[in-house]
């Protein structure tokens, strides 16, 4: 058991929710309707989305790794509880979900999905470490994955050639927005020593904003649908990532015990 709690909190699962909030809000605002969302082939997105997030989330701590165990991190790599190997065999089961999520697609949508798994490698590879590049490469691999959902249902990732382009602007504009100052904060505080932001501790501030990407999913969603009443049903992925990093503290407990 401890050993799949390693894997989860290697791979950041929480945040996950949000992940495929972006993707569904995507494909949401472009079906432009409830009904037109329901008939929509939307079950590869539920296999790329999360396994690009989850592949970035855990390259990212690979690469870091003996940075983490100098600075006495609290990640399961430097820790000791999951290896090096165990770490490439979660990061190709989840390529292999990607990889399966795409034989389902077309070709629009097989360009977002390799410009975001491209965005996703260069910003763990190099632009992570500069705080401009940072900030752009992470609201980059968030912006591709809504252009992922809008293509799936649209046939299409040029979302301004749409009738419904203003709710597709907003959606990207905001997505990116609230990407780029997590992205941000993260980046003083590693780099320049921030301690608070308003008051807050900077993790605090990048849990906010990396939260309210499910409030503007639901209310583009809302925009797009006409205020529909399934428009809310967005905002689950907040109780969800809360609920998942809370199973997770008390699986690493138990297992710290």
């Amino acid at each position: 058991m401890q050993r799949v709690v390693a894997i989860l909190r290697f791979v950041r699962l929480p945040l996950v929710w949000t992940a495929l909030a972006d993707v569904l809000a995507g494909a949401a605002v472009a079906a432009g309707s409830p009904a037109a969302f329901a008939r929509a082939d939307l079950l590869p997105l539920l296999l790329v989305s999360p396994g690009l997030y989850l592949f970035g989330m855990g390259l990212n701590d690979l690469l870091d790794r003996r940075d983490d165990v100098a600075s006495g991190t609290d990640r399961p790599l430097a820790r000791g509880e999951l290896s090096p190997a165990a770490a490439l065999s979660t990061l190709a089961v989840l390529l292999g979900m990607v990889a399966a999520g795409a034989s389902f697609v077309g070709e629009p949508t097989l360009t977002m999905i390799a410009f975001t798994l491209a965005a996703v490698c260069l910003y763990n590879g190099w632009a992570k470490r500069h705080t401009v590049t940072s900030v752009v490469f992470m609201a980059a691999c968030r912006a591709g994955n809504v252009l992922i959902g809008w293509s799936v249902v649209a046939g299409q990732w040029q979302f301004w050639t749409s009738p419904r382009a203003g709710c597709g602007w907003v959606l990207l504009i905001s997505v990116c927005a609230l990407t780029a100052a997590a992205s941000l904060v993260s980046a003083l505080e590693k780099r320049h020593g921030m301690r608070t932001v308003a008051g807050l501790r900077p993790s605090r501030v990048v849990l906010i904003a990396l939260l309210l990407l499910p409030v503007a999913d639901a209310a583009c969603v809302a925009a797009a649908w006409g205020a529909s009443a399934w428009a809310p049903a967005w905002l689950a992925a907040v109780p969800l990532c809360l609920a998942t990093a809370a199973a997770l503290r008390r699986g690493n407990r138990r297992g710290g015990s």
